[in-house]
């Protein structure tokens, strides 16, 4: 084994790959430029050979991350590179402190003034946690973890450089952030980091309650961090009470925390502290209690210590915890910017560990340092190959290696650390020779510098991009407050100016409003005139009357002729019947089939029903025209609609209406009554879409006005002015909306008192051109029903023909009806032709009539008494009240809104203390540059004055 080698051995420390069995490393006695390395391993032991390494023809170690930590497995079965070492002249360096790499925090530094840089970097690291950043912004921190009686409390009070009580319960039933540094005094600041409201069911709380969406429960997340100050103390005898009565504080979530505050809260003036642990609301809390201490010979450090993990709880009911505690471990560890401290007592097998599984589990293993705890209690007996496996990093590995601590009870911190130093390494303390090779990593003084050095260069590393984020926190704040501004200071001109403003923005709305509204009326016009009565115009009766005889002598029977009187009308030249046969022997014919042999046994009646189908006949059964020109189908608003007036009447029908009517004795009359009846019956519907066309309206001037409102209260948005002048706007518009609807109602009323018109020769239009479709349609579906295609309405639309074609058609028409007949249902058709066209007249009156009433009424009513309106029902109008007041009260804020300004204003202070303290440490950081310039090109010169021609070195 060679010397270099044989250094390695002795101070416990892996050789880099490829070098540990290298018989081709050889020495100089000096070194040369940036490309060569310190072997971070030798520098972390504190040796001063000052040895370098050089892989030839590899790509060489850049800055000290690169390099494996101490405990990480290296089995990669690559080619040994061919290596040379360079030996440099010994440097002067104090032995008795850890030695730190040359490139610290992505910067070239001298070891001087480095422990500065890192206590620089720390500081500021810890006052960004103090001001609750972390919350916002993700922070590099160390959290302490472990099982129940780990050793993790002794850890902890190691690293914080305190007797910091170990008594049962005390910080282990929430997590504890604790910030140590520097200061000529000692002070501890303890307050309290409250994200989380307690809130238990009223039943028992059970372990199924707990789930991914409430890690916690039965504690809820509340929108913002409340950061409360407790109590800051200068007498170390004071802290353990001051803590215990801490966490009570925070298990305590439905009592002021100030009742809490040693000295002066009344429950802790009054309580034991005994009794109030064990009467504590809450068993655990993922709340926060903040301790920020400073003293002489304090490190800068800054870590959370969370409750220890255990499986098996005193009292089967609080199972639940078990998760719970689990989860606020996994919650921290979870954070890709912390660096895991995972404490794994020595007098118990590493396999039993929980929580380094769910550090395995979560992928968490190459960000954790492991902290093997209670050395003193490893037994003479036991097997310490698995702690020598794990320190050398063949088991359980982390990425960031192991320390060992011993640290026994009943022991003060000076007397700690006298233990610690004779046990590992004076050997005055019986301690394994096997491991006093990890001697460098072996005591809580070891571990506080390497930690300090790790965080330090971690949030240096992350510092542009915490800044960057503070910066776009603070930016994001800035502007929201802008657009909560404070009270004006002339209220009344503001209010006075603001409703101004309104008036004239709500006419102008109603302007634009006035210059679209042309859609409304047309769309309610489609509708009314869409729900126009349709009547059945095809009977059971237009089919042929046949004799069929089911005799097989007679079997070549024709079918009987039909009658000329017309379909409808029972024939006298009928042939004779068969005898009535069964059922089974019987054949229907549908009316529209016209048979094809005389097969079948009995005559086709015409059927006494009047087709429908439960009131709602097939499109086949509708006997009405096609969709005519403004007849459209309803839009979606009028949908509901479409189907009103459907299967209105059958021609059956309408004449039972007529003979209910009609006197005896006289034939051939059709009562007025008839008609009057079936039309208003027809317009009864009206109501409904007229009530949507209101509703929809109103809408809209809704619309109107409240984007008024938003536009011209922009400033005053938050204030009890623009919620009450949007409530009263709302209310103006209802009542608006009920005056005009009663006038629409009387309109309504008057169409469906009577038939009324004067407009005769608008009504004997409509009336002729709904006669002519419906005895052109009727006429068509005669001779389908005769089998016989009719000249006169074959392959033709109604509605498009000419005047020429139309009368064409019906002189064509003429000449077909002498043959088949008169219409036996003339009458019908031409009450219905009498009913559809009052219809058509009746609606575009209507709507009409309900467009005036918006127009004429609604309209200018609300232009004119707005303004009024807002100001009466605001108060400003009106003796005996002081106005001054009035309007004062208008400009007061809403609650919500103050406290969210409140909530912002210190959310402000708080990035803006962040961004100064940033702000520090990198002017600090650039006037170390600009001075570290001169002594780095200094430092080059004697490097290359130290390298010459006589210096050996072999390849």
């Amino acid at each position: 084994m060679s010397s270099a080698e044989s250094s390695r051995s002795a101070n416990g420390i892996k050789s880099e790959p490829g070098i540990r069995n290298s018989s081709l490393a050889v020495r100089a006695s000096t070194t040369t430029g940036s490309s060569l390395n310190y072997d971070e391993a030798t520098m972390e032991n504190g040796s001063t050979s000052g040895s370098f390494m050089v892989t030839v023809g590899t790509p060489s170690r850049v800055g000290r991350s690169d390099a494996p930590p101490p405990s990480e497995r290296t089995d990669e079965c690559e080619p040994e590179p061919l290596l040379r070492e360079l030996r440099m002249r010994p440097q002067h360096v104090n032995i008795g402190s850890p030695a730190i790499p040359e490139e610290v925090f992505g910067f070239q530094d001298s070891f001087h003034g480095i422990g500065r840089k890192i206590k620089a970097h720390n500081d500021t690291l810890g006052e960004l946690q103090a001001l609750g950043v972390s919350h916002d912004v993700p922070l590099p921190e160390l959290v302490l973890v472990g099982d129940q009686s780990a050793g993790k409390s002794s850890v902890m009070s190691g690293l914080a450089n305190l007797d910091l009580p170990r008594s049962e319960g005390t910080c282990t039933r929430c997590p504890l952030h604790i910030r140590v540094s520097k200061s000529n005094d000692w002070s501890c600041r303890v307050s309290l980091s409250k994200q989380y409201r307690y809130d238990p069911p009223d039943t028992a709380i059970v372990e199924d309650d707990v789930t991914d969406t409430n890690p916690f429960f039965p504690w809820r997340r509340l929108p913002n961090v409340q950061i409360l100050e407790f109590k800051t103390v200068h007498d170390k005898s004071e802290i353990e009470g001051l803590l215990r009565w801490a966490q009570v504080a925070i298990l305590n979530d439905n009592h002021s925390h100030q009742q809490f505050i040693p000295g002066s809260g009344a429950i802790a003036m009054n309580v034991p502290i005994e009794q109030a642990q064990a009467e504590t609301v809450a068993k655990f809390s993922p709340n926060v209690v903040f301790l920020e201490i400073k003293g002489p010979g304090m490190p800068n450090l800054s870590f959370y210590d969370m409750p220890g993990i255990f499986q098996n709880p005193a009292d089967a009911s609080d199972q639940y915890l078990v998760k719970v505690v689990q989860n606020l471990s996994k919650f921290y560890i979870c954070r890709q910017s912390a660096i895991i401290i995972c404490s794994m007592p020595m007098n118990t097998d590493a396999e039993n560990s929980c929580t380094f599984g769910f550090i395995r589990q979560l992928d968490a293993t190459r960000r954790t340092i492991g902290v093997l705890t209670k050395a003193d209690l490893l037994s003479d007996n036991a097997d310490r190959r698995q702690w020598l496996r794990i320190m050398n990093g063949n088991a359980h590995t982390v990425g960031l290696g192991y320390f060992i601590t011993s640290r026994p009870h009943g022991k003060d911190l000076d007397e700690l650390t006298r233990w610690e130093a004779g046990m590992f390494d004076q050997h005055t303390i019986e301690w394994p020779s096997e491991f006093h090779v990890f001697a460098s990593r072996c005591g809580v003084e070891k571990l506080k510098h390497f930690l300090s050095e790790r965080l330090g260069e971690q949030f240096a590393k992350s510092l542009p991009s915490i800044e960057e984020k503070v910066r776009g926190k603070l930016g994001r704040v800035l502007s929201e407050l802008r657009s909560l501004p404070d009270v004006p200071d002339n209220v009344e001109l503001e209010v006075q100016r603001s409703l101004q403003k309104f008036s004239d923005a709500a006419r102008n709305s109603i302007k634009e409003f006035m210059k679209h509204f042309d859609n409304d009326p047309k769309e309610f016009s489609e509708c009314i005139l869409g729900m126009y009565p349709r009547f059945i115009l095809k009977d059971v009766s237009d089919a042929p009357t046949l004799v069929i005889s089911d005799d097989e002598e007679n079997d070549s029977s024709e079918p009987a002729a039909p009658a000329p009187t017309g379909a409808g009308t029972p024939s006298h030249k009928r042939h004779r019947m068969a005898p009535p046969v069964t059922p089974s022997k019987r054949t229907r014919l549908t009316p529209s089939e016209t048979p094809r042999s005389g097969r079948s046994s009995r005559s086709v009646k015409p059927e006494d029903s009047d087709g429908a189908t439960n009131g709602r006949p097939s499109r086949s059964e509708h006997g009405t025209q096609p969709a005519r020109a403004g007849l459209a189908a309803p839009t979606s608003i009028y949908a509901s609609f479409a189907k009103v007036n459907r299967g209105f009447r059958t021609l059956r029908g309408v004449r039972s209406d007529i003979r209910a009517r009609s006197q005896a004795g006289v034939p051939n009359h059709i009562p007025l009554e008839v008609k009057e009846d079936l039309a208003l019956e027809a317009i009864a519907p009206w109501d409904g879409p007229m009530d949507v066309f209101l509703s929809q309206t109103i809408a809209k001037l809704h619309r109107a006005f409240k984007e008024a409102l938003e536009t011209t209260f922009a400033g005053l948005r938050q204030r009890v002015i623009f919620a009450e002048c949007e409530k009263h706007v709302g209310t103006f518009l209802e009542g608006h909306k009920r005056t005009i609807k009663e006038h629409m109602l009387q309109v309504y009323q008057d169409e469906r008192c009577k038939l009324m018109t004067f407009n005769s020769a608008t009504f004997t239009q409509y009336e002729t051109e709904e006669l002519h479709l419906l005895e052109w349609f009727r006429h068509k579906m005669r001779m389908e029903a005769q089998g016989v295609a009719s000249k006169a309405t074959c392959n033709k639309d109604f509605n498009s023909m000419s005047e020429q074609e139309r009368r064409t058609e019906s002189e064509t028409r003429k000449a077909e009806i002498a043959k088949i007949g008169v219409d036996d249902f003339d009458r019908e058709i031409k009450v219905i032709a009498y009913v559809r066209g009052y219809y058509r007249l009746a609606g575009l009156r209507f709507v009409d009539s309900i467009a005036q009433c918006v127009l004429c009424r609604l309209i200018p009513n609300l232009q004119e008494q707005l303004p009024l309106y807002l100001n009466e029902r605001l108060g400003l109008i009106g003796r005996g009240q002081d106005i001054n007041a009035i309007y004062a009260r208008l400009l007061e804020e809403d609650p919500a809104m103050a406290a969210r300004r409140e909530v912002l204003k210190k959310e402000k202070a708080k990035f803006e203390k962040a961004m100064a303290s940033i702000g520090i440490l990198n002017n600090a950081a650039a006037e170390d540059s600009e001075g570290g310039l001169t002594h780095a090109s200094e430092h080059t010169r004697d490097d290359d004055t130290v390298m010459g021609d006589d210096d050996e070195i072999e390849v």
